[in-house]
């Protein structure tokens, strides 16, 4: 676990929401994409030019508390009945805030309790000036839609996220989760 990541007090929460990808992904494909990954696709993930200069790592760990904070405010929402909370727009846009608010609208629909909060372990690297990626195992077996047995995660999966700088901050902008067992 990260250093930033232990700060933010995130970590734990900021997994559960890998449970509604899970389900999210029986119907529709988790990806914010939208080619639609299937499971066991091997991403062909596009590297963005890198800048001359080493990125800071101030940079890194404001990319990070983008994705944390991302997660950070759905599993908030996830627990609170599932209505979009608007700050998600602080942490997502395009695909991946599609994704998160069609996962967080599936979940208040159902009406399931939330219960458990599954691990994530997020490493950010910086790829240019407007450009950062996160890559993340998390562990979602601890997570529980409330759905009865099988509603629980299913353990590690790999997420891989785009971010993008707007000139004021980092904010995902492209999301995708991976089976269970894929990392």
């Amino acid at each position: 676990m990260t250093t930033a990541a232990r700060r933010t007090g995130a970590v734990p929460r900021a997994a559960a929401i890998a449970g509604f990808c899970a389900v999210f992904a029986l119907t529709a494909g988790c990806s914010s994409s939208g080619s639609g990954v299937s499971e066991g696709a091997v991403s062909g993930a596009e590297a963005a030019p890198s800048s001359p200069a080493a990125p800071s790592g101030d940079e890194e760990a404001a990319a990070l508390a983008a994705y944390t904070g991302m997660w950070d405010t759905v599993v908030a929402a996830s627990h609170e009945g599932g209505e979009v909370p608007s700050e998600l727009r602080d942490y997502a846009v395009g695909g991946a805030y599609a994704l998160m608010s069609a996962a967080l609208e599936g979940a208040r629909t159902s009406g399931a309790q939330v219960t458990g909060e599954p691990v994530l372990q997020p490493v950010a690297a910086v790829e240019g000036p407007d450009s950062a990626t996160v890559e993340d195992c998390l562990d979602d077996s601890g997570w529980n839609l409330g759905m009865g047995g099988s509603s629980s995660g299913q353990g590690p999966r790999l997420v891989e996220a785009t971010l993008v700088h707007d000139g004021l901050a980092w904010r995902v902008s492209d999301l995708r989760i991976w089976e269970a067992g894929s990392c």
